[in-house]
């Protein structure tokens, strides 16, 4: 199995071969779902992209600790391709500045992952 999403959405140059043969799942979960403002996090699905993050945050006068400067990059791409950025030496990874990752398991369970 592997994800339905098209290489023409990704910002990867290599060509994904394996999807003609694997089993491909669409999954469109790209929605920001929401800002809380008390405890200053944003909660998004894993192809939110920084373009989407950005600009909503911007919009209340916020931005993120590291910001990649590429707005199709996804939120999912840069917690699992270490993303990083020139305020990384102070934050650190982009992953180190997410409080928590829910992640559904094979078995259709939901597992939530804080440090």
């Amino acid at each position: 199995m592997c994800t339905g999403r098209p290489g023409w959405l990704t910002v990867s140059l290599r060509v994904g071969k394996y999807k003609k043969t694997h089993k491909n799942i669409m999954i469109n979960m790209m929605d920001i779902l929401e800002v809380d403002t008390e405890r200053q996090v944003v909660r998004v699905e894993p192809l939110a992209n920084m373009g989407q993050v950005t600009a909503l945050l911007n919009s209340i006068g916020w931005t993120l600790p590291v910001l990649p400067e590429l707005d199709d990059l996804t939120v999912g791409g840069l917690v699992m391709g270490t993303g990083i950025e020139s305020s990384s030496h102070v934050y650190g990874l982009f992953q180190h500045i997410c409080v928590a990752y829910e992640l559904v398991l094979a078995d259709g369970s939901l597992v939530r992952c804080t440090e």
